[in-house]
């Protein structure tokens, strides 16, 4: 157990997670927009993708898709993680097929190991479909620019 958490510390070190203390989030549109089209284009399955982003002082932007092989069906994505150390990435997408967007037991689980910042999307796959959770899974507000 205790190796877990050294690995867990030093993931935090080498992302830079520790350095996260935003008061405002921002997402480029160019973002949303792809995250719109994955979602278009994988339904019935889900998709996920990691998001690039950078914080200065108290904003977090974020400002690009990563993305990573995955396995997928109509219920569950499972993504090989394996970023570059010089990678920005700040949390996680997903959709779900279906009308809810709240994050399931799987979800939150990998909250608490991918990042800060993670996204679900649900169908009908709009931008107001789109709801933003902490390590958590309490939601977050965040506002799309450009």
């Amino acid at each position: 157990m205790q190796l877990i958490k050294k690995i867990g510390n030093w993931l935090k070190h080498v992302f830079e997670l520790e350095k996260f203390d935003y008061e405002k989030i921002v997402i480029e549109k160019e973002v949303v927009d792809g995250i719109l089209e994955l979602a278009q284009m994988t339904s019935p399955k889900e998709f996920i993708a990691f998001l690039e982003g950078r914080q200065r002082k108290k904003v977090l932007r974020i400002y690009g898709l990563a993305y990573q092989e995955y396995f997928a069906n109509e219920h569950s994505t499972l993504s090989k993680i394996n970023f570059p150390i010089t990678s920005r990435i700040v949390g996680s997408v997903h959709s779900h097929p279906g009308p809810s967007n709240k994050p399931s037991g799987a979800d939150l689980r990998f909250f608490s190991k991918r990042g800060m910042v993670h996204l679900i999307i649900k169908s009908p796959y709009r931008e107001k479909d789109i709801q933003a959770y902490d390590i958590k899974g309490n939601k977050i507000v965040f506002e799309v620019v450009g």
